[in-house]
């Protein structure tokens, strides 16, 4: 796959930092792929399959970052900002890298500031590999769904949330991915649905949305016309394909999680929107984790009035 180089104008500007470096590529859509390095050509496939993410690639004891994430990163960080050689026709284009063994510590900044992380590891030793190092993402990492001890807060729960909105009508699912606390509940009064976010103070908001930008995550602050004006503005949302959020999709996805031949044990056949939230959630969680299941439990349907909010 190759793409040719927009105009000088779409580019992203190149820090003044780099006008040393003859760095004239800041972006990876700017290149053609067919110049890069074999190295810099998969990192940019993996940019490519995780385009909202930040993505970390390992190259012997550090977790480096090329174009416009070394640009994001070195400036959320406060990192040095250098550069790479891409290729002979590219030349050099923006780096910033971390040491492996501060990646806990450096990715909890991230995922505080609201970024999503896609962590590319060698999965084979370079010692035997012939050629390029096989590398993979190994783990993706948002503000909901962290699951390291040394990145979570001891004193409270690192909520992932899902929302799905029918009208006046809502599902609203959750989940603390490290603890596998997993609920879902369903109301008819919009404002409910704000006030149960706030008890809440989930880490990450998941919304269906039909939008091309799916994956986005809006941090806190961000405005979108994709969000209905009744969910707080204060949460980290990542938009979502609607597909996972279907009925059958998201409840079949349900019965095969819990190994079982209906919900009505756990409380939501009744409350299909309940349903759709905790199906839309169980995908995101499947998806991000990638090489471990994370450990939810069975679902737990509640209802509103089983919560006494206390100031």
């Amino acid at each position: 796959m190759s793409g040719s180089a927009p105009s000088a104008d779409s580019q992203p500007p190149i820090p003044e930092r780099l006008a040393k470096h003859t760095v004239r590529y800041a972006d990876h859509h700017s290149v053609n792929w067919d110049d890069l390095t074999p190295m810099m050509r998969h990192y940019v496939e993996m940019k490519e399959q995780y385009p909202h993410a930040l993505v970390l690639y390992r190259v012997g004891d550090f977790f480096e970052t090329f174009f416009q994430d070394a640009i994001a990163i070195a400036r959320e960080l406060e990192l040095v900002l250098t550069s790479k050689d891409a290729g002979k026709a590219i030349g050099r284009v923006p780096l910033a890298g971390i040491p492996h063994h501060a990646l806990d510590r450096y990715c909890t900044l991230l995922v505080e500031k609201g970024f999503a992380i896609a962590i590319c590891d060698q999965v084979e030793d370079p010692a035997v590999a012939q050629g390029l190092v096989k590398r993979e993402v190994t783990r993706v990492i948002t503000p909901g769904t962290v699951i390291e001890e040394g990145m979570l807060s001891a004193s409270q729960n690192n909520f992932l949330a899902s929302a799905v909105v029918a009208g006046h009508h809502w599902g609203l699912a959750y989940a603390d991915v490290s603890t596998g606390e997993f609920l879902t509940t369903q109301g008819e009064d919009l404002d409910q649905l704000a006030q149960e976010l706030l008890r809440l103070q989930p880490a990450e908001v998941l919304f269906p949305v039909d939008a091309p930008n799916l994956g986005a995550m809006l941090r806190p602050g961000d405005q979108s016309d994709q969000l209905p004006t009744c969910l707080p503005r204060q949460f980290c949302y990542t938009l979502r394909p609607q597909g996972p959020y279907s009925q059958s999709e998201a409840r079949q996805r349900l019965l095969q999680r819990f190994r079982l031949r209906s919900l009505e044990g756990l409380g939501c056949d009744h409350l299909p929107l309940a349903v759709r939230a905790a199906g839309g959630l169980l995908h995101y969680v499947e998806e991000t984790q990638k090489t471990v299941q994370a450990p939810l439990q069975p679902l737990c349907t509640y209802t509103l009035a089983a919560y006494l909010v206390i100031d």
